[in-house]
């Protein structure tokens, strides 16, 4: 698999004592995505649904989260050897209560509590109003022709106190991005169904971290596509990690920017829109973002990003080196994620590996399904 390192090993003799570490390190980067085994755990989401009257009934009924498991364990919890579960963070965070010095401190989603029935009726009769009005375009229109199930499922308890901690309260804030998440989710309703894309880079979940949340990880360098014909594949993979997730509901971005692809990434247009689409349907689902070798060029990059960013994201973003991206994986995950993010640096930085090397190594660390496609026949996944 990949290219011999024949070439560059031949070349030692004539070279410096800083040639020959740079040539180990070379070959120590290729060995360690070439012997990297596949993905024990596997999450494979079931085929589309082929036919409109499919779809149709599956609006129709209750939200269906259409999830087969392929190996072990129940769905929320693959086995990564050490995890601690939501519960158990939580006892572990808050006092308790026959603790006669302690101080109750709320969780989280109870901080704003008696905002959530509020906030259902805000949404609720706006969108009545929406429709009885006729204030919707005809794509929208034609969508809830087959019902609405959007509007129950985004007005439930979970996703609610989920708004309002991304809002910090903020009513104003809520009920405008509650809509937009509302409308998002009916426009790209056969996305969400589907869960397929056209694959634009290598974007995927590629494990669990210490407590158990799905990790995404993506490199610049794996784009073939513009930002625009990324998109359905950025939704994708944040719905699988939400889907995937435990209680908290929250996943971790590893965003590996080592010779990202300026030129695919310039257009403020698809930028704005998957900033105000993005932000809203998947607020508050980010604990924490790795971006990884933030050269100068990426800079740019980030000028043109950050102002569709809301400060709290911006406050969860952390720019590190390689070296102490590699420390990071190594102090908050177990080894088989580790091992898998670790060699994705490695293949990435590796010269010799084709476009082709990187993608097959891509379908074989991940461990769902969602969004590169289907990664293995069912009788390998063991």
């Amino acid at each position: 698999m990949g290219a011999s390192l024949g070439g560059v090993a031949n070349g030692v003799c004539c070279t410096t004592r800083g040639d020959e570490a740079a040539v180990r390190l070379e070959r120590n980067r290729h060995h360690s995505w070439q012997e990297l085994p596949d993905a024990d755990e596997f999450q494979a989401f079931f085929d589309c649904y082929e036919t409109h009257d499919e779809m149709q009934r599956v609006n129709s009924g209750p939200r269906r989260f259409p999830l087969e498991r392929r190996g072990s364990g129940d769905l929320g919890l693959v086995p990564e050897a050490g995890f601690r579960t939501f519960a158990e963070r939580e006892t572990v965070r808050v006092p308790q209560r026959n603790d006669p010095g302690s101080v109750e401190l709320p969780l989280p989603e109870d901080v704003y509590e008696e905002l959530v029935p509020l906030l259902r009726s805000e949404v609720q009769g706006r969108w009545k109003c929406r429709i009885e009005e006729e204030g919707l375009d005809e794509e929208l229109r034609a969508q809830l022709r087959g019902g609405f199930p959007e509007l129950a499922e985004w007005t439930g308890v979970a996703t609610l106190r989920r708004i309002l901690r991304a809002s910090q309260g903020s009513m104003a804030q809520a009920v405008p991005m509650l809509m937009k998440a509302i409308e998002c989710r009916v426009r790209e309703r056969e996305l969400f169904q589907c869960m397929r894309c056209k694959v634009a880079c290598d974007m995927r979940i590629i494990g669990r971290d210490r407590e158990n949340r799905p990790a995404i990880y993506m490199s610049a360098r794996s784009q073939t596509e513009p930002l625009r014909l990324l998109i359905p594949q950025v939704f994708l993979a944040f719905e699988a990690a939400s889907r995937l997730a435990q209680e908290d509901g929250q996943a971790i971005l590893v965003a590996d920017m080592v010779q990202l692809q300026t030129h695919l990434n310039m257009d403020p247009f698809a930028f704005k829109d998957l900033a105000n689409n993005f932000g809203v349907v998947f607020a508050d689902r980010l604990k924490c973002i790795l971006i990884v070798d933030f050269s100068f060029i990426a800079q740019a990059f980030w000028a043109t990003v950050r102002p569709f960013l809301s400060e709290r994201t911006q406050k969860k973003i952390n720019f590190v080196s390689e070296a102490k991206a590699r420390q990071f994986v190594k102090e908050n995950f177990f080894g088989p994620t580790r091992d898998r993010i670790l060699s994705s640096f490695d293949i990435n930085r590796d010269e010799l590996s084709t476009q082709e090397d990187r993608f097959a190594h891509a379908l074989r660390t991940a461990i769902c399904d969602v969004p590169l496609g289907e990664l293995r026949a069912p009788d390998e996944a063991g």
